[in-house]
């Protein structure tokens, strides 16, 4: 990257360019050459000299405001650099479009600070140049195949011309198929070279992705992490617990989000992959209309119903992460856009392995026009009431996730009349039909302690908000909490605490999570001792990593302290007791 970087403010509030220039120079490891313009005609002069690596542009200009100040500034026919949007709007239609309009990124005023805006300038860079790599290898491969095609067609052209001569018509053939041949290999190689370069595009935008998914996930598991600790708080009055529920539901909407820009990411890629397992079909289901019904309660007049046909598999083998997304979605869909009436949840089976699910709701319905977009990515149909909070990303991921998996997701619906999604799957049976699973009860957190002697855990993380969040979810429940700032650090308190358990980050400053892992199993005192990777870098390739390093079990950032619990209950052979001392069972555990 360049230093030092160039940047270009197009701002007409003297106080925020002055704060944004703090907000460079206050940059750790990177020099910026800021300029500052009051106008869009002035910014548009100052980007004609090309001595600007990135624009930084208010979206609110004494010429133009909104999305308008965007277009009056690609409609001056100069070269835009990287683009990254400032804007007072958090309405998220307007930042999808700006970026679909040509920005690299959205950031709202009031809600940036130095190292996030850093972050968007590193991050936008780095996605503009991959934009650039694949558009120069496109262009370069579209020259080159007209280039060819007149070579061959003046090739043809030449033999017509030469027929009549019989043996120069031989030799001119036999010359001309001779540099066919040629052609043919070159274009051939030409055609490798470029997919090549496409797959470095694609590693450079999956590279893009990843880094952005782990320092996205960092600040959501401060975020996720503490709301969680603060809805254990009895001291906590209702209003207190409401706002505290709602910064964990924003949480975890922004962390679905996330994953959703991610898995669509892979299937565009073609690295998604369907993962079977042994699947529980009556536990699964239910599991999946308690989590339904709570959502479909809070509308007075709505219901929701589960009709399971009797004659359902005890357990069929199935991807029951992808299964569950999809399932989710389509229902959280149709309560979202039914008021009044029913949401139902239909599963039959037809031997000898054809499942069948429908999700009919008596909502708003949709019109042919709406029908033929819904499973685009990004969009959203309905009114802008009911569009909000969504990236118009579920319904694509799931017909792709049905697709994977051997179906297609059919949609019947009228405007005003509700709608009907179905799909059909085989899916091999591992058993046969078994009773339903009674309903799971609704139990409250109880888990106060353990039982047995005082258990060590340590905690190693270089981010201190990381470490405070396991330290207070373990603290409260009466574990002795250690903590180390780095790698080299967590090796020495290691040594020094002798913990019953660690718990570890993997991207640390000075030795990796991995590393630590790797040295800590070469030492006889810790050869059986539990070691937990936390990262935030939650990747199938990332956890194998950890795994064959020596690592117990993942758990991925933002930290759920359920699982959490169940690992440190599963790994430490505990058991759980409430506030009097008494023993907690297996359902009220899942609960907590």
């Amino acid at each position: 990257m360049r230093t030092p970087i160039r940047v270009l403010l197009i701002e007409d509030n003297p106080a925020d360019a002055r704060l944004i220039e703090f907000m460079l120079a206050e940059a750790p490891g990177l020099t910026f050459e800021f300029a500052w313009v009051d106008n869009l005609t002035a910014g548009v002069e100052r980007l004609r000299a090309r001595d600007t690596d990135v624009v930084l542009l208010d979206l609110g200009l004494p010429e133009s405001t909104g999305l308008e100040t965007l277009e009056r500034l690609f409609a001056q026919n100069t070269r835009v650099p990287t683009l990254v949007v400032l804007s007072g709007l958090t309405d998220e239609g307007v930042a999808v479009r700006a970026l679909q309009s040509g920005a690299q990124d959205y950031l709202v005023k009031g809600q940036v600070d130095s190292p996030l805006l850093v972050r968007a300038i590193r991050y936008a860079i780095g996605r503009s140049s991959a934009e650039e790599a694949l558009r120069e290898a496109h262009a370069e491969l579209e020259a080159r195949v007209a280039e060819r095609t007149a070579e061959l067609a003046q090739a043809v052209e030449a033999l017509h011309a030469e027929i009549n001569e019989r043996k120069r018509a031989e030799e001119e053939l036999r010359g001309h198929r001779d540099h066919l041949e040629d052609l043919v290999r070159e274009r051939t190689a030409e055609s490798i070279a470029a997919k090549e370069r496409a797959e470095i595009a694609n590693q450079a935008k999956s590279a893009f992705l990843a880094n952005m998914s782990h320092d996205l996930r960092t600040p959501l598991n401060g975020i996720l992490g503490f709301a969680q600790i603060l809805q254990w708080d009895k001291s906590l009055n209702e209003r207190q617990l409401a706002s505290i529920n709602a910064i964990h539901q924003s949480g975890e909407h922004l962390l679905t989000l996330i994953n959703d820009i991610l898995d669509l990411a892979k299937i565009e890629a073609g690295r998604l992959e369907i993962v079977p397992v042994d699947l529980e079909l009556a536990k699964f289901l239910l599991v999946i209309a308690s989590i339904i019904r709570v959502k479909a309660e809070q509308k007075p007049a709505l219901q929701f119903v589960c009709e399971c046909a009797s004659d359902l598999p005890a357990a069929i083998h199935a991807d029951e992460r992808r299964l569950r997304q999809v399932l989710l979605n389509l229902l959280d869909n149709a309560v979202k856009f039914t008021d009044r009436g029913r949401v139902v949840l239909r599963v039959r089976f037809k031997a000898p392995s054809r499942l069948r699910v429908e999700i009919e709701d008596t909502g708003v319905g949709m019109s042919e026009e709406q029908l033929a977009r819904i499973f685009t990515p990004f969009e959203q149909v309905g009114d802008a009431q009911r569009r909000s909070g969504g990236t118009g990303l579920g319904l694509a991921i799931s017909r792709e996730f049905v697709r994977l998996m051997g179906g297609d997701i059919r949609v019947d619906s009228r405007r005003g009349e509700g709608s009907l999604f179905s799909f059909e799957l085989d899916v091999p049976v591992i058993a046969l039909a078994a009773p339903p699973a009674a309903p799971l009860p609704r139990v409250e957190p109880v888990i106060a302690g353990y039982r047995g002697p005082t258990k060590k855990v340590l905690v190693i993380d270089d981010v201190a908000e990381n470490r405070a969040v396991v330290v207070n979810m373990l603290d409260q429940l009466g574990f002795e909490m250690s903590q180390a700032a780095s790698g080299g650090e967590g090796l020495e308190k290691a040594t020094a605490v002798a913990p019953d358990m660690i718990l570890l980050d993997i991207v640390m400053p000075d030795i990796n999570g991995l590393d630590v892992v790797r040295h800590l199993r070469q030492l006889p005192q810790f050869e059986a001792v539990p070691i937990v990777i936390v990262s935030a870098s939650a990747t199938a390739e990332v956890q194998a990593q950890a795994m064959a390093a020596g690592a117990d079990a993942f758990i991925a950032k933002p930290v759920d302290m359920r699982v959490l619990m169940q690992r440190t209950a599963a790994l430490l052979r505990l058991s759980w007791t409430d506030v009097a001392g008494r023993p907690v069972d297996r359902s009220s555990r899942a609960a907590a």
